[in-house]
């Protein structure tokens, strides 16, 4: 286990423990004992911030890795458009239509829409907000490799089915 997600598990354990009322189990697996509120709030930050520098050195070596030359956006989104569409960009509120194989940063699989291509609106639909931003960037016909940092995809919860929490996803999409 990576230690921030070890972190995040030891918070969980305490708040589900203080919902429970169990004052002795707080008190000896609390981790933030003895610490101010505004200490606590420093330390969740900086655990937080230690997560995103972890993540994107992943996400540049994986990129690396892979000799792909992508673009960074300004919220930690990476794009490569590897065959571009035509017409104009696509706008929030159009419907889109998408063939992807959605994987780990580690290639593991996770979503595909192998049997059946994926179509909703762009900023209006319950999907991840990095690829909402990242379809902005896109045409009708392009190809792309997304990454999408955790924070942008599913945070610390996940999607509660085969994404975990904290998760990078590796987007291969084509704009239908």
């Amino acid at each position: 286990m990576r230690p921030t997600f070890q972190f995040i598990i030891i918070l969980f354990v305490v708040l589900l423990q203080v919902a429970c009322n169990e004052p002795e189990i707080i008190e000896k697996y609390d981790p933030f004992k003895g610490m101010s509120k505004k200490e606590r709030v420093d330390a969740m930050e900086d655990a937080m911030r230690r997560a995103g520098k972890k993540e994107q050195i992943q996400i540049e070596g994986y990129l690396k890795r892979h000799q792909i030359p992508a673009i960074k956006t300004s919220t930690g989104v990476h794009y490569y458009i590897y065959q571009e569409g035509e017409g104009e960009t696509l706008n929030d509120g159009e419907v889109v239509v998408l063939d992807y194989v959605v994987s780990k940063i580690n290639g593991d699989t996770l979503y595909t829409t192998q049997e059946k291509l994926d179509e909703f609106r762009i900023a209006n639909a319950d999907k991840e907000s990095g690829l909402h931003e990242a379809l902005t960037l896109l045409k009708s016909g392009s190809k792309a490799i997304i990454v999408i940092p955790s924070y942008r995809a599913h945070g610390i919860s996940g999607d509660t089915d085969k994404i975990p929490p904290l998760t990078t996803v590796v987007y291969n999409i084509s704009v239908k």
